[in-house]
């Protein structure tokens, strides 16, 4: 799939860990059990795919990754710093400066242009407007959308307002890209150019990458895939 790079100020230390993780849920007098003993490493630069039906427990772990949810218990390491005894706060802090989310509805608000879109995440951590608008230039550039950055979403089509996005996402430079569906709204051919643009992203710029997916075909894309069943990884293997 060509040659990886690793991003400029990523380490030697694991991006991602997670051991031995559970989580469960009251539902009435029963205790339903969703995950089940998760042991997961990723490592910085990884194109990883989490595939699994509906069911499977692979949006719970989605949560638990992304820090929108908290385990039942087990440990959770980003960067080799355990996290999942922190509080909301640290949490939500976490979450903004080291995780980027792709959505498959792709979240984006409708008032306002590409280019403020992309710029929402640098708002909440108090950035000045111009290098604001500087650096959510350049995410649009990266992601071939420069000439549009002030066409508001209904303007754009779907695979464009995904490409927004992903650059919302890359805008503050975060540890790893978590992309949940990414082509789930998209027609096979424009889902396809999202992907590419993820493999180019990973393999050109050492982005972290996780996609969680139910299609086998966009799962299989990735260096790494891991199936969930029932709340287990039940088998990994890799890409040709």
């Amino acid at each position: 799939m060509g040659t990886r790079v690793r991003g400029p100020e990523q380490g030697t230390e694991r991006m991602l860990k997670l051991d031995n993780i559970h989580k469960s849920y009251q539902v009435g007098p029963v205790m339903l059990e969703v995950l089940k003993c998760i042991s997961l490493t990723v490592e910085p630069s990884d194109l990883l795919s989490i595939v699994g039906t509906s069911g499977s427990g692979k949006s719970t772990l989605m949560n638990i990754i992304g820090l929108l949810d908290t385990p039942t218990s087990g440990s959770y390491y980003m960067q080799d710093k355990e996290i999942s005894k922190l509080t909301d706060s640290q949490l939500s802090e976490i979450r903004n400066q080291k995780i980027g989310f792709v959505f498959q509805q792709f979240n984006l608000i409708s008032r306002l242009s590409a280019l403020g879109n992309v710029g929402l995440p640098l708002v909440y951590r108090g950035m000045a407007k111009r290098r604001r608008n500087a650096l959510a230039e350049e995410m649009l550039a990266k992601v071939g959308l420069d000439d549009r950055a002030h066409h508001r979403p209904v303007e754009l089509s779907g695979g464009q307002q995904q490409r927004v996005a992903i650059a919302r996402a890359l805008v503050g430079k975060p540890a790893i890209i978590l992309a949940d569906e990414p082509t789930g709204a998209l027609d096979p051919a424009v889902g396809k150019d999202i992907m590419d643009l993820f493999i180019r992203l990973n393999q050109a710029e050492g982005i972290t990458v996780i996609i969680i997916t139910h299609d086998y075909d966009v799962a299989n894309q990735c260096q790494r895939v891991l199936k969930l069943t029932q709340g287990r990884f039940v088998e990994s293997g890799a890409t040709p």
